[in-house]
């Protein structure tokens, strides 16, 4: 499949794994908010379970330092 876009959030890589964890849901929740376009339909697996919508594109998540972050902030501007 191929896609358009891609969502690509980067996050400090010196942060214990649940706060990378949660500044990456965080993150992530604040562009479906932003972007409602981006959310897919509901959908339902092979055995009957319905799921809520979800973001319907890829979700790419680097780690980086802070001079890393600055370049990565200063290229997507």
């Amino acid at each position: 499949m191929q896609f358009d876009t891609k969502i690509a959030v980067v996050i400090r890589a010196d942060l214990q794994a649940w706060q990378k964890l949660n500044v990456a849901s965080f993150l992530t929740s604040g562009i479906a908010a932003a972007f409602p376009d981006c959310i897919g339909e509901h959908y339902e697996d092979a055995s009957g379970t319905k799921y809520h919508a979800l973001i319907g594109q890829p979700i790419l998540i680097y780690g980086a330092d802070g001079p890393a972050r600055s370049t990565v902030r200063s290229r997507a501007t």
